[in-house]
């Protein structure tokens, strides 16, 4: 007989499946990432289908913009609780530790490859990323044991006072971890609106073998007995069961052939957690405060496009999927079209000189088939129907709506598809704004796991370490002490530095830096030495090498100093200055005597 608890969570967890279901069938997501996988013939024969898949195209060209490469985090102290100018400075050197020790630890956790998936699954439904710290467990060696002070007696409980004793298990391999979610493993209560203030849980579902689970030393053993569980039907075969997707494993023993579901939840009202699983009599782990490190729950959540009143987004490819099947449909027609080579004829029969014989060489014949008539004009072809120019402009309306649904131009996707330089011009500043919104958005996410991700090292770090970084500051090495994470008399902000995690291509990092050369510093080398300007021209550049400018500064507080020449001959001729004369060279006749180029000039 279940317990009352465990009927509440049944039924608010199948209320909130139903509520998701309704949500999957609205938009179809399933749909969405079939269209992507290119699964996109609706039941035609093969030889007479062709997809064009767009939406492939489409996340081929978004993903690069929206995370190419791993951010650079800054921490900084956004609230100090202490007005001691030395003591806010101590907490400003406190968040450039905890910096480095975030910008080790992305590395580490492998959060490029799980970002870029949760991008990725943002597109067709959302992205979840889980921040845990986790730990594997060996049995303890003295279990069951009384646990005994130096002089060999028993050490008391202080409430109970009686004799403590070891545990059963210890934990090992303690450890950080950064996991993706897939969409269809993760509920939102049936209530919960678009903004988080709204929602009152959030639920992970797992899917493990009943061995497994009675192993678990947080798992209350009756309520894991109790389940009846589902029998695998075949080993290793991805399994479908409309709502969620199991993958099992390898074949074991009877007892792993039996698994259950499990459901994590946060109870964010409360702020507790607690562990359900399908069919038991009470739950695996009763409610309970959350995990240290943990502000109300492990998530961090990727939407896109939010609605009125679902915490359920609208999906960015989901309006594009109609004019997907459409132009595929179109582009099929036209190729079954052109394929039709068989040709059909009239006869009159009379006018042939053996009409049984010639209709038979007629229907069945080879190319070069001669037959005999008694007049022209026996046999005549019935020309094929002809290609409805309609048709072309069609197909040319339905590439315009997939462009306008999934906002990714043509040169977008590399391909030259406007009809001049203005229009490519206007059209890419237009993709810059859209792009940029979503950048954002994804900016947001990646800080937010840089929060969570902080808040576990505080709670969890027990040892001094070193850690190498590198960064805009260059590559070093960053001493990570306990006393580091202490208590915090403040609050601390977290940002990612965007140029970071653009893309790198030798060709564009060649011309911005000799656009910032030729352009800022030698024509301006009295800004050199104002780091703040120095530092905002670069980033319009997208140059965030922070020790290259560091370096710029040391070269403009010597020209100013009269230690080294100023840059550029302005009365015409070539120029003392080294860097000038680094410029003219790359840049040839377009370096200018203006710019210090000392461009030579040329006979006519």
């Amino acid at each position: 007989m279940a317990t009352e608890l465990q009927k509440t969570w049944e039924d608010r967890i199948a209320r909130a499946k139903k509520a998701r279901e309704k949500w999957e069938g609205e938009f179809n997501t399933q749909m969405g990432r079939d269209y992507f996988e290119g699964r996109q013939n609706p039941g035609y024969p093969a030889d007479e289908w062709i997809t064009i898949n767009k939406i492939y195209s489409h996340l081929q060209a978004q993903l690069p913009l929206l995370y190419s490469m791993d951010p650079y985090f800054y921490v900084k102290l956004k609230k100090s609780y202490q007005i001691d100018p030395a003591k806010i400075a101590e907490m400003d050197r406190k968040g450039k530790i905890r910096q480095a020790m975030l910008n080790y630890l992305k590395g580490e956790l492998h959060l490029k490859e799980k970002a870029r998936l949760g991008i990725q699954d943002a597109h067709f439904e959302y992205g979840v990323l889980k921040i845990r710290r986790a730990s594997d467990s060996k049995k303890h060696p003295h279990a069951g044991k009384p646990i005994t002070n130096e002089d060999g007696k028993p050490v008391l409980d202080p409430e109970t006072n009686a004799p403590q004793i070891y545990p059963e298990t210890l934990p090992v391999n303690e450890r950080y971890e950064l996991c993706r979610i897939h969409p269809c493993d993760f509920l939102f209560d049936e209530d919960a609106g678009p903004l988080e203030d709204s929602w009152g849980w959030l639920g992970h579902h797992r899917c493990m073998s009943k061995a497994e689970a009675l192993e678990d030393p947080t798992f209350s053993k009756k309520a894991v007995r109790s389940i009846q569980g589902k029998v695998r039907s075949d080993a290793g075969k991805k399994e479908k069961t409309g709502f969620f997707t199991k993958i099992f494993a390898r074949e074991k023993d009877k007892n792993e052939e039996i698994f259950i579901d499990i459901w994590e939840i946060y109870d964010l009202k409360k702020r507790e957690f607690l562990t359900y699983a399908e069919d038991a009599e009470d739950l695996l782990i009763d409610p309970r405060t959350c995990p240290p490190g943990i502000e109300k729950h492990p998530f961090s959540i990727l939407r896109f496009t939010l609605r009125d009143n679902s915490p359920y987004p609208i999906p960015p490819v989901s309006p594009a999927l109609d004019p997907q099947k459409e132009y595929c449909l179109s582009r099929s027609r036209r190729m079954t079209h052109r394929k039709r080579f068989n040709r059909k004829y009239e006869v009159v029969t009379s006018k042939l000189m053996d009409p049984d014989t010639g209709l038979s060489k007629i229907e069945s014949g080879e190319d070069g088939t001669i037959i005999e008539v008694q007049a022209f004009g026996a046999v005549n072809p019935i020309a094929d129907a002809p290609l409805d120019q309609q048709e072309i402009i069609e197909l040319q309306m339905m590439n315009s709506d997939l462009v306008e649904a999934l906002g990714t131009p043509g040169n977008a996707r590399g391909v030259a598809d406007s009809d001049s330089a203005t229009e490519a011009s206007i059209l890419d500043k237009r993709l810059e704004v859209r792009e940029g919104d979503r950048l954002s958005m994804v900016v947001d996410w990646v800080t937010e796991i840089a929060r969570k991700m902080d808040m576990l090292v505080q709670t969890h770090i027990d040892k001094d370490e070193a850690v190498r970084i590198t960064g805009p500051q260059g590559e070093f090495w960053q001493i990570v002490k306990e006393s580091d994470y202490g208590a915090v008399e403040g609050e601390f902000e977290y940002s990612v530095n965007l140029g970071a995690s653009q893309p790198r291509l030798p060709d564009i990092e060649r011309s911005q830096w000799i656009a910032f050369m030729s352009q800022v510093v030698i024509p301006f080398p009295h800004i050199l030495t104002s780091p703040s300007i120095m530092k905002r021209m670069a980033e319009m550049f997208h140059i965030e090498d922070e020790a290259a400018i560091e370096e710029f500064r040391q070269l403009g507080l010597k020209i100013m100093s009269g230690q080294m020449p100023m840059p550029g001959g302005q009365g015409g001729g070539a120029s003392d200055n080294p860097i000038a004369a680094v410029m003219g060279a790359a840049m040839g006749p377009m370096g200018g005597n203006t710019n210090g180029g000392g461009a030579p000039t040329v006979a006519q």
